[in-house]
């Protein structure tokens, strides 16, 4: 791990990739992560602000700042944990805390980040004597779900320690790999040839594939804004779990079964036979990164063109086929893949992945932080409730969504949409027929989609 303020060129195509993206969107907020935990009782504000600068401490990335220099070349700067302000604010004499607290929270969560100074803010907001909230907003040049779920699970640790004015970091396993040695690492696996084959897998996949294009209720922007909205929907435990069945006689995993229904359903919406959807993997594909706080998402693209007439299951068998072989290929950089097609895509062409789809499994701490299920951190002496940050954005036209849900087997979904392109109407549609669709192929697997 490198020392405080040192400067190193920055060489990874993750981190290259997510700072043209921020470019792209800059001044809109859309890479903006953030989380807020409503915290009740006698919270201790300095161990707490001591336990997060401990964290700060702990994962360099939280203290990176970004920026090109006069060659243009990405520079990644390494600070002093001091260099990132922790805020303590009290309102207990606000006509309405509860007001300013969200004004607060907006703010922190939505603002804008400029690389070159920051990409973390982190506040305490004391509401009254026993109810406090704690708003943390990461980029996501360097936050992720997963990130997020690292960052409480230790800053649970952390918190205790402080309360008993113990040194924190001795407490939690030694972090030897940091966001130096990633870079680094992924630096030589560049040099090295390492990603070639994966490129060229990637390519021969996806030449000549087109966007799906789902019919919009108006004309496409010339400028996209982030303007979203969400429509939420369960899956109940009877229906998921004939699926999960349809699933394992074709020899395929849940996710499969469920990403071939929605390429089903697309092919119903569009009439397109060739059919591409992105899919988010976690890149923590060894244990030393499955301990760091950084983005490693990568965009893995899943493409099926089978004829028209085709049997669900016979969709399935060529879903799962191309699953398996995009996990086994999830080290290449998907920007870079679109990068090195053979025709690349004009000036002012739309991306090749404009709907996404994702089954969350393992990340449930993550989905409570944001009002859905699972477990909340605990910290010592206090109760904790989620306190959603309001606010969507939508980066491509549907965003598909599935987790665990309220009963058995149940699974909840939602769709978030740009709301330039669709009303809330189409969406509803889209929504019912997915369902449907899943009843039919559920009940008969042979049918045709």
């Amino acid at each position: 791990m490198t020392g405080p303020g040192a400067i190193r060129p920055l060489a990874t195509a993750a981190q290259a990739r997510l700072w043209a993206a921020e470019q792209v969107t800059a001044g809109t907020g859309e890479l903006n992560v953030p989380v807020a935990l409503r915290l009740h009782g006698p919270l201790d504000s300095d161990a707490l602000v001591r336990a997060v600068r401990a964290l700060i401490t702990r994962h360099e990335s939280l203290r990176s700042t970004f920026a090109l220099d006069t060659r243009g070349r990405l520079r990644w700067t390494a600070h002093v944990p001091e260099h990132v302000p922790v805020h303590v604010v009290d309102l207990t004499d606000r006509s309405d805390p509860h007001a300013a607290a969200q004004r607060f929270i907006e703010d922190i969560a939505w603002r804008p980040f400029d690389l070159a100074s920051e990409v973390l803010r982190t506040a305490v907001l004391t509401l009254a004597p026993d109810d406090h909230v704690l708003v943390c907003t990461g980029h996501h040049v360097v936050f992720d779900d997963w990130s997020v779920a690292v960052f409480f699970r230790e800053l649970e640790v952390l918190y205790a320690a402080a309360l008993r004015g113990l040194d924190g970091a001795r407490m939690l396993p030694p972090l030897t790999f940091g966001y130096t040695e990633l870079s680094f690492e992924e630096q030589r696996l560049r040099s090295r040839g390492a990603l070639d084959e994966q490129m060229a897998y990637w390519v021969g996949q996806l030449a000549g594939a087109e966007p799906v294009a789902v019919p919009a209720d108006r004309p496409r922007p010339a400028v996209r804004t982030a303007h979203a909205d969400e429509h939420p929907f369960a899956l109940p435990g009877p229906l998921v779990t004939r699926l999960d069945e349809v699933g394992r006689t074709c020899g395929a995993s849940p996710f499969m079964t469920l990403l071939a229904g929605f390429h089903a359903l697309l092919r119903r919406w569009t009439g397109q036979t060739d059919i591409t959807v992105g899919t988010l993997v976690t890149g923590r594909t060894t244990p030393e990164r499955e301990k760091l706080i950084t983005c490693l998402v990568n965009t893995l693209a899943i493409r099926s063109t089978a004829p028209a007439g085709v049997a669900f299951a016979d969709l399935l068998a060529g879903i799962r086929h191309r699953t398996l072989d995009a996990f086994a290929h999830q080290e290449a950089p998907y920007d870079q893949v679109v990068a090195a097609l053979p025709e690349p895509a004009p000036a002012g062409r739309r991306p090749l992945v404009q709907v996404t789809f994702e089954l969350q499994n393992t990340t449930t701490d993550v989905a409570a932080l944001r009002g859905g299920r699972g477990e909340l951190p605990v910290f010592r002496g206090l109760s904790t409730a989620a306190h959603p940050v309001p606010r969507l954005t939508a980066r491509h036209d549907l965003e598909l969504a599935l987790g665990t849900g309220a009963g058995d087997a149940e699974l909840s979904g939602r769709v978030v949409y740009p709301t330039d392109l669709f009303d809330a109407g189409t969406i509803t549609a889209v929504v019912r027929d997915f369902r449907a669709l899943l009843d039919e192929v559920a009940a008969d697997p042979l049918r045709a989609v």
